[in-house]
């Protein structure tokens, strides 16, 4: 049976992991030729990208209460803005442009319409990535007052890639190696979080003998 901390290690890492995956065969241009593979894998990552707001999630898991109670709630809600928001880009950007450039291919006249769609896109895709970094920075605040200073790292790493992601999307390499980041970023936060826990076992365990 899969025990709980590796699910909670999946959850945190699934999006990441996938998104690298996904983001290394992502066009670099929106071209007649790239256009059919530009729309589809937009539609694979549709459910993709919301899942680096359910590393926050996961990151915050069975924080409840007191200060960082209310800090994980913000930052679980802005996990959400993020995901909503951050769709709205893949959903106009990504299929509806890719739509748009092959239906043009097949002779028919769409105008500006792709430059409109990029930037509703990208005005969307600001709010969610922007609100992404906040709650990326109060993680690591919570993991800094529960876990201790070695957290820092796990945060700094995480913060610079959501400052990336402001701008990197998923383009191969810059996009790629965000993604890649995130994935560090969760998993040094993770694995200083079961050091802290152990430290903590064996002291409990020291006073008790």
């Amino acid at each position: 049976m899969t025990s709980r901390p590796a699910v909670r290690t999946v959850a945190a890492l699934v999006g990441p992991v996938a998104l690298t995956i996904a983001g290394a065969t992502h066009p670099a241009h929106l071209t007649a030729d790239s256009a059919g593979w530009w729309r589809d894998l937009h539609v694979i990552m549709l459910p993709l990208f919301p899942l680096l707001g359910l590393s926050v999630w996961a990151l915050l898991h069975r924080v409840r209460d007191g200060v960082d109670g209310w800090l994980a709630i913000v930052a679980r809600v802005l996990a959400f803005v993020y995901a909503m928001f951050y769709t709205g880009l893949d959903v106009l950007a990504g299929i509806g442009a890719g739509a748009l450039t092959e239906h043009r291919n097949m002779g028919n006249d769409i105008g500006s319409a792709n430059s409109v769609m990029f930037f509703q896109g990208n005005i969307l895709a600001d709010v969610g990535t922007w609100s992404l970094l906040v709650a990326f920075a109060l993680v690591g605040v919570v993991h800094l007052r529960r876990v201790g200073p070695l957290s820092v790292v796990g945060t700094v790493v995480l913060l610079g890639a959501s400052y990336s992601f402001t701008t990197s999307h998923v383009y191969w390499p810059r996009g790629v190696l965000t993604m890649i980041a995130f994935g560090i970023g969760v998993a040094v936060l993770l694995l200083v979080e079961r050091r802290a826990g152990r430290t903590s076992v064996a002291d409990r365990e020291a006073v008790a003998a």
